[in-house]
């Protein structure tokens, strides 16, 4: 909220976000455009898989089916280097359409579920996937990602039991309007893109 000395007061906003989502990468580097605004993030992790089945009434974790026509895919494909270079966010990788980044959205979930800190590690997992072409999913990657971040230690049964919690908030997010990322939650209203984050904070600051 605004003043006329311009000092904004903390408005809490919720950041949903699935590391996959190159989308969510950019909005994840150009956060300053809401935290100048006077937001202070929430950042919850959801999945794109389950709001995705959600969507198309199947079960949360039905296996896998492309949403996106032949001619939308490349269009999405082109969309984020175009993107890319418009908000000089490099991207290194990664070349496959569907990255896989579930066991690391357990590590942030677990986080959440802890309130512990998460931008360390979306901060690590971002720049590994996204910049160093790196897959996320894999074993020694993630370990080394928790490791570097000096997080909890992820047991198979913490790892379920996130699993669970993962799906249970994604599935709260599209009972609350949420049906892709990044997304962004500013009382009863929902804005859905990076680039919709500028239209958010004109917003904040008009109030």
């Amino acid at each position: 909220m605004g003043s006329r000395f311009g000092v904004h007061a903390v408005i809490k906003i919720k950041f949903y976000y699935d590391l996959r989502s190159p989308y969510s990468f950019f909005a994840w580097r150009r956060r300053t455009v809401l935290e100048t605004a006077g937001a202070e993030l929430e950042y919850t992790p959801v999945s794109i898989d389950i709001l995705l089945n959600l969507q198309a009434d199947r079960e949360p974790w039905a296996k896998y089916q492309d949403p996106l026509a032949p001619p939308k895919r490349a269009h999405v494909m082109a969309d984020i280097q175009r993107m890319s270079k418009y908000w000089d966010i490099p991207l290194g990788g990664p070349f496959s359409f569907k990255p896989q980044a579930k066991r690391a959205m357990c590590v942030a979930t677990e986080l959440q579920r802890r309130g512990l800190d998460q931008t360390e590690f979306i901060e690590r997992a971002s720049k590994t996937l996204w910049e160093d072409a790196r897959d996320i999913s894999d074993e020694r990657v993630l370990e080394r990602l928790i490791g570097e971040s000096s997080l909890v230690e992820m047991s198979h049964e913490t790892e379920a039991s996130a699993l669970r919690l993962l799906t249970r908030n994604t599935q709260a997010a599209y009972a609350a309007g949420v049906y892709g990322v990044p997304s962004f939650g500013h009382g009863n209203e929902i804005y859905f893109g990076a680039d919709r984050m500028d239209v958010l904070a004109a917003s904040l600051n008009a109030t």
